[in-house]
C-alpha cells in the first residue's frame, strides 16, 4: 500500500477521492437538511395553527371551561393532514378527537405537568404504542381573570410517518449516491491521470535509453501542447546543450592535444637530430634556441588553459583596483606601437581625458594585448589599427579596430570558442593557438562585462568591443 502511494498517479487520485468524499458528505448533509427541515417546519406550523384554533375557541361558562358545541377539527385546515387534539382541565379530560394514537395515561401526565406550572412541551418527537412517530405540542391556555382564572392544557399531535419514511430514504440514498459518485470520480481520475502521465513515463523511458554515445537522439513521444509538452521541449533542449557541450569538449580535447603534441614533436625531432652525431657550438645553440621557442609557446598555451579552467570552475577571481583608464590605454598603445611599426602599421590611440574603472589591471591589459596582437597580425601593411575608450551609462567601452580581412560568417558564430581561428590554414606560429579571444571573453565575464564582435557592415576589418562596468 505504501509503495503504491509513492507514485504521482496514486497520490493525485487519492487527493481527488478525498476532495470528492468531502464534497459528497457536505452535499449530502445540505440535501438532507434542505429536504427535511422545511417538512419539519411545516408540521410544526400545523401544530401551532391547530393549537391556536382550539385554544382560542375555549371559553368560561358558570365557572367551568367549555368548548363550543361540535367536534374538534380532525384535519389541518391548510394541509388536510390528520390531527389529534386533547383538551384537559383541572377536572380531567374536557374534549378530544375521535382518533387517538397516544395512550390516555401519557396524555393525562402531560396535561398534569402543564397545568401544575411545569411549562409547555415541544414541539417534540414521540412514539405511539405501535412505534409510529408523532410530532407533539402541549401548552396551557389561561381563561378568565382574578379568582375566576382557570387553565386548560391543549395537546396537539400529528403523524410523522411520511417524514420518517422520507428521512429513511434520504439516509440510505444519499450515502449510496455519494459512494457511487466517489467511485465514478475516482475511476475517471485514475484514467485521466494515467492518460496525462503516459507521455511523462514515455519521456522517462526514452531518457533512460539515451546514453553518452547517442546524445544526438531526441524524445519523439507525442505530447499535448501543455506542461507535458513543455517538459518534452525542455528535455530536448537540455539534450541539445549537452550534445553541444560534449562536441565542444571533444573538439577542445582534440585541439589541445594537437596544440601540445606539435611543439613536443618538434622538440623531440630537434633533440634527436642534435644527438644523432657530434655538432658544433653554433648548431647546438640553434637547437637550443628552437627548444626555447617551443617551451615558451608551451608555457603560454598552458597558462591560458589554466586560466580558462579557472574560469570554467568559477575560480577566476579578479583583484580589482582603481585604474586610470586614460593612462592604461596610452600605456598599452605605447607598448604595441613598436610591433605595429615593424609591419608599417599605424596605431591610433583615442584615450579619454579622464575617468577610472575598478577592475583587475593585469587581466584587463591581457584582454587588450590579445586584441591588439590579433589586430596587428591580421592588418595588412600600411594599414591602421585603432584603440579607443569611452564611458557610456556607467560602463567603459574599449574597442580595437583593424583593417584586416575581417571575420567571415562561417567563423563569426564561434569566434570566441577555444582553438577557433578565423583562417584554419594559418599555423599556430602565424595565427596563435586560438585561445586568446576565448580567454579574453572569460575574463570580461569575470568582471561582469562581455567581449563582442561588432558588425562592420560591408567594410573590411573587424572591431572587438570590451564592455566593463566602471564599478
Amino acid at each position: 500500500m505504501l509503495g503504491s502511494l509513492r507514485t504521482t498517479r496514486s497520490r493525485l487520485v487519492l487527493l481527488q477521492v478525498g476532495i470528492l468524499v468531502t464534497a459528497a458528505v457536505l452535499a449530502s448533509i445540505a440535501v438532507f437538511e434542505l429536504v427535511t427541515v422545511p417538512a419539519r417546519n411545516q408540521e410544526d406550523q400545523v401544530l401551532f395553527d391547530q393549537w391556536s384554533a382550539v385554544a382560542n375557541a375555549l371559553d368560561l361558562k358558570d365557572g367551568r371551561v367549555v368548548y363550543p358545541p361540535g367536534q374538534l377539527p380532525a384535519t389541518s385546515a391548510t394541509t388536510q393532514e390528520p390531527v389529534e387534539i386533547d383538551v384537559f382541565t383541572q377536572g380531567g379530560l374536557l374534549v378530544q378527537t375521535q382518533r387517538q394514537s397516544l395512550g390516555p395515561s401519557y396524555l393525562s401526565g402531560l396535561a398534569d405537568r402543564v397545568l401544575s406550572g411545569g411549562g409547555g412541551v415541544g414541539p417534540v418527537d414521540v412514539r405511539d404504542p405501535s412505534g409510529a412517530g408523532r410530532r407533539l405540542y402541549v401548552a396551557a391556555q389561561p381563561l378568565g381573570d382574578g379568582a375566576q382564572r382557570l387553565q386548560a392544557a391543549v395537546i396537539v399531535s400529528v403523524g410523522t410517518v411520511e417524514l420518517d419514511a422520507l428521512r429513511q430514504r434520504l439516509f440510505w440514498t444519499l450515502p449510496a449516491g455519494s459512494l457511487l459518485v466517489v467511485l465514478i470520480g475516482g475511476t475517471l481520475a485514475w484514467a485521466l491521470v494515467g492518460r496525462t502521465l503516459r507521455p511523462v513515463r514515455a519521456i522517462a523511458s526514452a531518457a533512460r535509453a539515451i546514453g553518452d554515445k547517442d546524445l544526438q537522439s531526441r524524445v519523439t513521444v507525442p505530447a499535448p501542447p501543455d506542461e507535458v509538452g513543455e517538459l518534452k521541449a525542455t528535455f530536448n533542449d537540455m539534450l541539445d546543450r549537452l550534445e553541444r557541450s560534449f562536441v565542444s569538449l571533444q573538439r577542445f580535447t582534440a585541439d589541445a592535444s594537437h596544440e601540445l603534441r606539435t611543439p613536443l614533436a618538434l622538440m623531440r625531432t630537434e633533440v634527436e637530430f642534435a644527438l644523432s652525431r657530434e655538432r658544433g657550438n653554433q648548431e647546438y645553440r640553434r637547437v637550443l634556441d628552437g627548444l626555447q621557442r617551443e617551451l615558451r609557446h608551451l608555457g603560454h598555451v598552458t597558462e591560458q588553459l589554466l586560466l580558462l579552467a579557472q574560469a570554467d570552475a568559477g575560480n577566476l577571481m579578479p583583484s580589482p583596483e582603481e585604474i586610470d583608464v586614460a593612462d592604461m590605454v596610452e600605456e598599452t598603445g605605447a607598448r604595441w606601437r613598436r610591433a605595429a611599426q615593424k609591419r608599417d602599421i599605424e596605431l591610433e590611440v583615442a584615450a579619454p581625458t579622464s575617468g577610472t574603472m575598478t577592475a583587475d589591471p593585469g587581466l584587463v591589459r591581457r584582454i587588450l594585448d590579445n586584441l591588439l596582437d590579433n589586430a596587428v597580425r591580421h592588418s595588412p601593411e600600411h594599414g591602421r589599427v585603432q584603440l579607443c575608450a569611452r564611458q557610456l551609462e556607467g560602463e567603459w567601452h574599449l574597442e580595437v579596430r583593424d583593417e584586416g580581412p575581417g571575420v567571415g560568417p562561417e567563423i563569426g558564430g564561434r569566434i570566441f570558442e577555444r582553438f577557433a581561428r578565423a583562417d584554419p590554414a594559418r599555423s599556430r606560429r602565424s595565427g596563435g593557438a586560438g585561445l586568446g579571444l576565448a580567454l579574453s571573453a572569460a575574463v570580461a565575464r569575470a568582471h561582469g562585462g562581455d567581449l563582442t564582435l561588432v558588425e562592420n557592415g560591408s567594410g573590411p576589418g573587424a572591431t572587438f568591443r570590451l564592455r566593463i562596468p566602471a564599478r
